[in-house]
């Protein structure tokens, strides 16, 4: 049987901060369970299991995303070929060239000048 098992030793330095600091932590989160040795199993354990389900979500939103862009990809396509296949139906008249032809004719005969203007040939003639 003991060749089956494995163990880790684990070695806290209590003259180093960091390492009382983590041990204490652990001390205090194992509180009254049997052995601190079976409350890191168990913390270790729990880490584990989260950085697992992280990576299965995080794998899963990447799948998403993908398939989100090629929908996306897709729909925009179709819209491009509507729109193409609408422009060769509709047909946009052209503006005539009224104000052109308005401003460049000449008015037709006039029968008498306005007033303004009856004082003018007097000064001419």
């Amino acid at each position: 049987m003991a060749g089956k098992q494995r163990s880790v030793f684990i070695r806290f330095n209590m003259a180093d901060e960091a390492d009382c600091d983590l041990y204490r932590k652990l001390a205090e989160a194992a509180g009254s369970s049997a052995s601190l040795t079976a409350y890191v199993k168990r913390a270790l354990e729990e880490h584990f299991s989260i950085k697992m389900e992280i990576t299965g979500r995080q794998e899963f939103r990447e799948q998403m995303l993908a398939a989100v862009r090629e929908e996306m990809q897709a729909q925009g396509m179709k819209l491009v070929g509507a729109l193409l296949a609408g422009i060769g139906t509709v047909s946009v008249p052209e503006k005539k060239r009224e104000t052109e032809s308005q401003e460049t004719d000449l008015p037709e005969v006039c029968e008498e000048l306005p007033e303004e203007l009856n004082g003018v040939f007097d000064f001419i003639a």
